[in-house]
């Protein structure tokens, strides 16, 4: 049987065909690999090959639309393997390079490459215990007082120095009725709120360093004495509570 060898313009892919179906000078023919239409000549008698096709073997056949076949040639697969995927790789290969650089220019600057973040309290932590109690008393110079007296604790880990306290007097209205403003470690006995001068009590209470330097350097689970003295108090009956709070202090 006359055979012949075609070659697919398109996907390079060969066939052999029997010459006996090429009826027309140019006879249309379909690729079976990539479905590609192309013409091809009827060969002269002189150059066609007397072979045997075994059954089964891949042929064109003029005119006919084969089944779809999702073949890729395997140079354009190869080329979209690699170049594909060199083009997703390199973005995130360049943000990845980015981050490490500035952290590890970030932890070089700050001296703490290696060594995690310090959770230390960018604040002191200085609370007031429940042992506060309030009373009246009569001085000598201004009449009847109101004082105060209570204790603070440093509940941080570190010395601290300079709590500055502050209370307040409400009305039955809730409305602030007057704020008097301490620092701890000023301790002033009753005898002493009794007899002295306000301008003396006033300069006792604000004492930054508090008495004999008990304001300074609190160590960590310390305890600090502080007094409130109320002057130039409204009608009594007219108070209704009180609040004392911590508004300041500072690490050494």
């Amino acid at each position: 049987m006359p055979i012949i060898v075609i070659t697919c313009e398109s996907c390079g892919a060969q066939f052999r065909l029997d010459s006996a179906r090429l009826t027309k000078p140019e006879n249309k023919v379909r690729c079976t690999k990539c479905r590609h239409v192309f013409f091809v000549e009827r060969p002269d008698e002189d150059s066609l090959i007397y072979i045997e096709v075994s059954e089964g073997e891949d042929a064109f056949i003029p005119g006919s639309i084969p089944q779809p076949a999702a073949v890729v040639a395997p140079e354009a697969r190869s080329w979209f393997s690699a170049r594909t995927a060199l083009l997703f790789l390199l973005p995130v290969l360049v943000i990845v390079a980015t981050a490490l650089y500035y952290t590890s220019e970030s932890s070089f600057l700050s001296g703490s490459a290696g060594k995690p973040a310090s959770k230390e309290p960018i604040q002191p932590i200085v609370t007031i215990l429940d042992t506060v109690q309030a009373f009246y008393l009569e001085n000598v110079h201004v009449g009847q007082v109101l004082v105060i007296e209570g204790e603070v604790m440093n509940e941080s880990n570190k010395p601290v120095s300079f709590v500055l306290i502050e209370g307040k007097l409400y009305a039955n209205n809730e409305k602030v009725a007057q704020i008097q403003r301490c620092y701890s470690g000023n301790s002033l006995t009753r005898k002493d709120i009794s007899n002295l001068k306000l301008n003396e009590i006033q300069e006792r209470m604000m004492n930054r360093e508090g008495k004999n330097l008990k304001n300074v350097r609190i160590p960590p689970a310390a305890k600090v004495p502080f007094v409130l003295v109320f002057h130039n108090l409204p009608e009594i009956n007219t108070l209704s509570n009180y609040t004392v709070d911590v508004i300041s202090s500072k690490f050494d």
